[in-house]
């Protein structure tokens, strides 16, 4: 009974914490029924459109490229609308930007970076930034060891081969989140109590990147992988980091 009621426990902190409507994310079931598909496109404009589609309209993991070479990484549900982490890089000024968006608005906390350097963080409410700033539920105090410090808010933290910038909660990665490897590796997503999880962004070393969801730090869920020119490597639905379902 007590394993039961641990396991409640931390399911309602993953939920609490987690902007993305989970309930609303793609499933298995979904693909299995043919009603995704895959796009890449250019418009007359050169804006560069790579992502899924249900219904002819976004969903899941997108990449778009507009005209001047800006990119943006984010994630649609299954109400055709932004769900979980956005990431916006600008190669030209050197900007790289992460927001948190709910049902097509900016919910949740955010920052940019510039040049290498911390130009803001804020927090999002409904579309308005919020000035009480970011906030967690204390209602699951319970969960956390109260015998050791749990830093909750914006910081840079040092691990043994990498560290991760952006926002914690009970003293563990949240979201948004870049973290950065000695190897080359890095990740620029949503992660729920420390591990890599819905929509996520993974650059690796060899310059392949994969768009897509995450759990428990392996690839799973819809995604895709492009190389460095965009060429699109995989694509579909994945499980337990391997590709399970092409399209």
């Amino acid at each position: 009974m007590k394993k039961a009621l641990l396991f409640i426990s931390l399911l309602l902190v993953s939920l609490s914490f987690s902007q993305i409507d989970y309930g609303k994310q793609v499933k298995k079931k979904d693909v299995d029924k043919g009603l995704i598909s895959f796009v890449k496109t250019t418009d007359d404009k050169g804006n560069v459109s790579i992502g899924f589609r249900m219904d002819d309209l976004p969903v899941g993991p997108q990449l778009n490229i507009d005209a001047a070479g800006i990119k943006t990484y984010s994630n649609y549900n299954k109400d055709h609308v932004m769900d979980g982490t956005t990431i916006i890089m600008n190669s030209s000024t050197g900007e790289v930007t992460l927001y948190t968006y709910r049902n097509n608005l900016l919910d949740g906390p955010a920052f940019q970076i510039a040049n290498g350097k911390i130009a803001w963080t804020k927090q999002f409410k409904k579309g308005f930034e919020d000035p009480n700033g970011y906030t967690v539920n204390h209602s699951f105090d319970f969960y956390t060891d109260k015998n050791k410090p749990n830093f909750e808010g914006f910081t840079i933290e040092k691990y043994k081969t990498s560290y991760a910038l952006g926002y914690f909660a009970y003293g563990s990665k949240a979201f948004p989140i870049i973290q950065i490897w000695d190897a080359g590796d890095s990740f620029y997503g949503q992660c729920i109590q420390g591990l890599r999880k819905e929509f996520g962004v993974y650059f690796f070393a060899n310059k392949n990147i994969y768009i897509g969801a995450w759990h428990k730090n392996n690839q799973e869920g819809l995604g895709f992988i492009v190389d460095k020119n965009l060429t699109v490597i995989q694509k579909g639905f994945y499980d337990a980091g391997t590709l399970k379902i092409s399209l």
